[in-house]
Parts: C-alpha cells; structure tokens; sequence
C-alpha cells in the first residue's frame, strides 16, 4: 500500500522522470529509511538510479556515529553510493546565532547541495535531472500547518509544505512520501524487517514540532477530531489550489508590470539586483494580488522570508500615498520605493546601488589628447559609448591660466620623443587635476545646449535620477564643476541617470584643435 501511494505521488505531481538520480536524505529513521526501500524497488519500473546522503548532525555522541553505521551498512547491502558527512552543529548553531533545528536543516542542504554539485560538475547528470528527495509525510504536514497557525501565517501558508521546490545548482526537491502516514510507514518498516534507528530525542517535548506532535494533536485527537491530521491535509490540498491560481495571477502580473534589472556583476547564474513597476499598475490591483506580487518581487532579488503583513502595510502606504517620492524598508536591507510613477523593489546595500569609492573610480578613467580630425564629434555630443570628447584648450583655461606656456607646446607639438613625454606629462597634470567621483554640495553644470549653470541636484530631478541611487552617479569634475555625468549605459549602474551629459563650456568647435578624450573603461 505504501509503495503505490509513493509511486502514485510520483506520478500525479511529475516528481521523478525516466533517466532521472535521486539524491535521498538517509537519517536512517524510520521516514528516510521507508523512503529508500521504497525508491529501490520502483527504480526500475521507473528507470531512475539512486544514491543517499547521510548527515551525522553530532548532536548525540555515540547513537549519531551508530545511525552512520547503519546508514552506510544499509547503502552497502543494497549496493547504492552513500556519501557521509559530518557537523558540529552545536557550533554552528553558535556561530550563526540560530537554534540547533535551524543549524541541523542547514547541514543537511549543505551536504544535500554538494552531493549534487559534484554530480553536475563531472557531467553525469545535467542539473535539471538531479532531485534530491526528503521524506516528509502527512503527519509532518499537520505539524506544520498548526506550527505556521500559532505563529501567524497567511492563507498561501496553510498550502503547508510543498511536493517539489527549486533548489541550489538547478535541481529539485522533492517529497514522494507526503502523502503516507507515520503509522503506515513505521508498519512498512516492520513489515520488510528494515529496522530503523530511533531517535530518542523526537520523543521528547523540548521542541516547538515535537510539542505540536506529543502535546498539541493528541489533546485535538481527543477532544476534538479524531481525524484531525486528515482534516488539516485537506486544508493544505485546498490552499494549495488556491495558491496556484493566485500564482498564476501573480505570474502574468510579473511578466507585464515588471521590469528586471541584471545585477552588473558577472557570474554563472542571471543576478537580479531590482525590479520596477508602474505604480499606477500596482494601484490598480487587487490587494489579494498585489501583496503576492510584492512578495514575488522581494523573493526574485532574494527576500524570501520575514516579510510580515506590517510590511506589506507599509508598502500599500507608499503606493495608495499621495507622496511623489516615498520609500520604505524591508527585512534584511531591502526596501521599497516611489517615485517618478515607478515602484521600485532593491536591495538596499552599497554594492547592488552601485556605490563604488572614488579611489576605485579613478582607476576607471583613462585620458588621452587627440589631434581633431573630425572623426569625434559624435561621441562629443552626449558623453556617451564609454567616451567623451572635450576641447583642450577650454579645459586648460580652467584648469590653468590663458598665458600658461603649455598653449605653445601644444600648438607646435610634433612627433618626437621630447613632445611625446611632454605630452604623458600633460596628461598626467590633468589626471590629477580632474576629480571622478560622486556628488558633493555645490555641485553644477552647464549641461550641452544650454546657457548658464544649473544645481546638480535640478539635474538629477529633471533626469529622474531615484533619490536613494543619487550619491552612486559617478562623474568628471573640476572642483565643483562637474564637466561629464556619466550615465547608467557606460557605468552599469541603475540609478535613472539613463545616458550621460557633458558639459556645453568645453564642447568640441570648429576652432578645436586638441582633443583631450576621456574614456571609463568598463561596466563595474
């Protein structure tokens, strides 16, 4: 009867395809241990192979080491691949400041995730054929929906525990057994003289779920519904079909309203530093949906746990406001924010805004002097495609006097060696006099096209730039004269500075002789 319900599980939620590996979470209890006998004798009627991690979490001295031995004895007889690792889990606890459950799930994804890594490294299995299966059954999810009750949950939590989710490297968790009862698999264990270890600690009533299973349902059993942990499944199953018809509302919500922003950093996985909504379409939905869609966002650039209704409160606030311009935090340095008719969702910490000291901007810019030769003018129009192009002799009237000798060595630079390091040496005279850095006080510009100096800060409103990214818009200064913005397309940033301005007072002419042309090197 067990091994059908798993295999009908199998097959009604697609956990297991032909040609698939198992990775099995092998405790050595009773639920892991039903678990692997069960996944052994369907492997071949459904063509998947099968090997078992076992973590010694090194919680109890002596029984731990005796349930590996067992574990590696069982794996053994069967002639399947067993990989042990082993935690102090007491210290990680320590270490992290989190309880010793917490420390304990922990080591096993850990083992769980390297297990599978390996796997997909050394091309034996692509990611997407790697499952890692844990044995979570009915009671566990009772336990876990009245835990989630007490503590407070939303109606998507009472959907309770899931048959598959994403995991780490690209592969899949799943719980085949969700749907078989402890009592139905500690009579399988019996049944096929597997004998497995016991864990004396689960019997006693020191933590929240073990107070739950020993306290709590014994007493509603009793006293209530003797077929309570039947009823709270129902629960779940019911939420669940709720909750995907929500996800599908949430889904096509995200694929019209959102807009994803590419982290600037390089990796092998797509990295999403933000996502933008127009707050007009926020506003107009539904708040069933729009706080999934608040919750999906947070959870795409890596919020996926802490969000409370107070903070789905505080966002409403912000998006049904009448303030142009608002923003509130989030757990763990997120935050979201209005402005400009957007919703914008971030991380708020220097790296995903994009701050960058501006020792390591001056190693962006790269400074040359060019003859004009016509062929720079349309980079001199906007400081944008990494570049921009300025007048020499109008930056040297900045930078030193009209009478400067440097005027005659530049007009009658030729090609010898002699020039050529007065030339370097120039260059480096400018290097140190120009300042790339982030906004300070006082800061303005003449921007092209226009007569007179304007307030940075005019500029950075008139551009739309957010207000919590305006210290991250790097740029070209002269004291407090910034002559060159430069815009999110060169820098990688996104800070609503879509593409970059130079200023009109050294724009390249028809008198323009020299060129001194500035260059950021790179995306940071």
């Amino acid at each position: 009867m067990v091994e059908n319900k798993i295999r009908k599980t199998i097959l009604d939620k697609n956990l297991i395809e032909k040609n698939q590996h198992i990775i099995i979470g092998l405790s050595g209890g009773p639920d892991s241990v039903c678990l692997f006998n069960a996944l052994m004798n369907l492997s071949d009627e459904l063509q998947f192979t099968i090997s078992a991690v076992h973590v010694n979490h090194k919680f109890r001295p002596g029984a731990a080491e005796e349930d590996q031995e067992y574990v590696e004895q069982l794996c053994a007889l069967k002639n399947i691949p067993c990989h042990s690792f082993s935690y102090n889990c007491s210290a990680i606890a320590a270490e992290r400041g989190i309880s010793s459950e917490e420390a304990g799930r922990f080591a096993r994804y850990d083992a769980f995730y390297k297990t599978a890594k390996k796997l997909i490294d050394d091309r034996r299995y692509k990611a997407a054929d790697v499952k890692i299966a844990v044995a979570h059954n009915i009671n566990d999810q009772a336990e876990t929906l009245l835990m989630r009750i007490i503590r407070g949950t939303g109606t998507d939590g009472l959907a309770g525990i899931e048959y598959s989710r994403r995991g780490e490297h690209g592969t899949t968790i799943i719980r085949p057994l969700l749907d078989v009862a402890r009592k139905d698999i500690e009579a399988y264990c019996r049944e096929n003289n597997l004998n497995p270890r016991i864990d004396h600690t689960n019997s006693e009533p020191v933590y929240t779920r073990n107070k739950i299973r020993l306290n709590l349902i014994p007493q509603l059993e009793k006293a209530f519904n003797v077929n309570v942990v039947e009823s709270l499944n129902r629960l779940s199953k019911i939420a669940k079909d709720d909750k995907d018809f929500f996800d599908m509302q949430v889904e096509e919500a995200m694929e019209l309203a959102a807009v994803v922003i590419n982290d600037k950093a390089e990796s092998e996985e797509e990295q999403v530093s933000g996502i933008s909504f127009s707050l007009d379409q926020l506003k107009g939905m539904h708040l069933a949906i729009r706080h999934r869609v608040v919750k999906r966002a947070f959870e795409t650039i890596g919020l996926d746990q802490g969000i409370t209704a107070a903070h789905l409160e505080a966002a409403d606030g912000i998006i049904d406001g009448n303030n142009d311009s608002a923003s509130t935090d989030f757990p763990k340095g997120y935050g979201v924010a209005v402005s400009y008719g957007e919703v914008r969702f971030f991380k708020n910490d220097p790296v995903t805004l994009g701050y960058v000291s501006n020792t390591e901007l001056k190693s962006k810019l790269r400074i040359r002097i060019v003859k004009n030769e016509g062929i720079l003018k349309d980079i001199s129009k906007n400081g944008t495609k990494r570049f921009a192009a300025l007048d020499l002799s109008k930056l040297l009237e900045k930078l030193w006097r009209k009478d400067t000798p440097y005027f005659e060595c530049i007009e009658n630079k030729g090609e010898n060696d002699k020039n050529k390091d007065f030339e370097q040496q120039l260059i480096d005279e400018i290097q140190v006099m120009l300042q790339i850095r982030t906004r300070s006080q006082g800061d303005w510009m003449t921007p092209l096209g226009m007569n007179g100096r304007k307030k940075l800060q005019d500029m950075f409103v008139d551009e739309k730039v957010y207000k919590e990214c305006r210290e991250q818009v790097p740029m070209v200064c002269i004291g407090d004269e910034v002559i060159w913005i430069i815009g999110d397309d060169v820098s990688g940033y996104n800070t609503g500075m879509k593409r970059g301005r130079i200023s009109e007072n050294y724009k390249l002419d028809n008198a323009t002789k020299d060129i001194v042309l500035l260059e950021y090197l790179e995306k940071l």
